[in-house]
């Protein structure tokens, strides 16, 4: 380029400056290149108390800070306090569930099953539903709300398929004592033996010691087994006496057996609950025998003194057996610490049956027979009513 002569250049440097100057404008003016939306960001809700402003995630961390340290109550008044003050939000599901399971550990059973209840039935489809729902018929059961756990028990059940072993043990129990509660015993023995059924085929009834979740299933057994034996009655007299006095004592003994398999699951609740209840058993059966009306072959005085003599002498086991189970039941409620209402009932039936004792010691004593007379007279009762044992 011959740049003597500027005048001739002039067009071509002006038309480079225009069309660099027309590209910077237009590229000032130009829209910003479009970009795909992306999804809105999600922060905590933030706390503001007058001691510091935190927020949800922070309040779950806490929570899950003292479940850790063992600080049970104090973790699950936290966790209630995540689930009330996000009660919408993605923690209000876990923060719900966690509270009951540490009121659960904490032994506030009551709010526990509050807990996991409300987890059941405001977060239907949260992935903590379930558990909330077989968690609160167990506590129920424990605090022996039958009705309230027998409904939940055949909500849980509607969707059996789904459902492990011991969940399924747990609403089979929950339902029997319910119906049990209602008098329907044949409903309660088709969920016993649903229960039993699945025991047997999972291999769950090993020797020695089993899981708790068969206690209460044991425990229902025992109670409808008892409720068949306690309408077995003596008066009026059966001319039958020794078949009936049989099946009366099979039925407690079946009972008994029940009520043992209970104590194998080493929960101390359900244990106390069985061992009265065999106490309470024989001081029944003893009861009902003493009200045996006087044979009419008994037409003089000392017949009837006599046959009363044997009759107490006889019978006297069941009160020494009685005792001896309540006595096992309450030192073993000691030792682990229960404090549940059976223990008072266990006490109220000792004293009871040392009542009792002490009056058919005091009623023999009153007899003019030696023990060895009421004995012979106790083994003609026995010849004359087929051996009755």
């Amino acid at each position: 380029m011959n740049w003597g002569k500027p005048l001739r250049h002039v067009p071509y440097i002006l038309g480079l400056f225009l069309f660099a100057f027309a590209n910077g404008c237009a590229a000032r003016a130009a829209p910003p290149p479009k970009h795909r939306l992306s999804e809105p960001a999600v922060t905590p809700r933030i706390v503001v108390t007058p001691y510091e402003v935190t927020d949800i995630p922070t309040l779950y961390a806490r929570a899950t800070e003292l479940a850790n340290q063992g600080k049970h109550l104090e973790a699950a008044r936290a966790f209630d306090r995540v689930a009330a003050l996000d009660a919408s939000g993605p923690l209000a599901p876990d923060a719900l569930f966690q509270a009951g399971a540490q009121y659960d550990l904490g032994a506030e059973l009551t709010l526990a099953a509050q807990r996991y209840e409300d987890g059941y039935r405001r977060y239907p489809e949260s992935p903590f539903a379930r558990r909330s729902l077989a968690r609160a018929v167990r506590v129920l059961t424990h605090l022996e709300e039958w009705a309230r756990a027998g409904v939940l028990a055949r909500t849980l059940l509607s969707s059996e398929a789904e459902l492990g072993p011991f969940d399924r043990i747990t609403a089979y129990s929950a339902a029997a004592l319910d119906s049990l509660a209602r008098d329907d015993e044949r409903g309660a023995s088709r969920f016993i033996e649903r229960g039993r059924t699945l025991v047997d085929e999972r291999g769950l009834d090993a020797a020695g010691q089993i899981p708790r979740e068969l206690g209460a299933l044991y425990f229902a057994l025992g109670e409808l087994r008892r409720r068949r034996a306690e309408r077995i009655r003596f008066e009026p007299f059966p001319p039958n006496f020794g078949v009936v006095m049989e099946q009366r004592c099979q039925l407690l003994l079946d009972a008994q057996s029940a009520y043992s398999d209970a104590m194998r699951a080493h929960d101390a609740h359900w244990s106390t609950m069985a061992g009265v209840r065999v106490g309470e058993l024989y001081q029944g059966l003893h009861r009902d025998l003493m009200q045996i009306r006087l044979p009419e072959s008994a037409d003089t005085q000392e017949k009837r003194q006599l046959f009363e003599g044997a009759l107490r002498l006889r019978y006297a086991v069941l009160l020494e057996t009685a005792l001896k189970m309540i006595d096992h039941t309450l030192t073993m409620a000691e030792r682990t610490g229960e404090r549940s209402a059976w223990v008072e009932r266990g006490r109220a039936v000792r004293a009871a049956v040392d009542a009792e004792v002490r009056a058919e010691q005091e009623a023999i004593a009153r007899l003019p027979f030696s023990k060895q007379t009421l004995q012979e007279a106790l083994d003609e009762l026995g010849r004359r009513h087929g051996g009755a044992k």
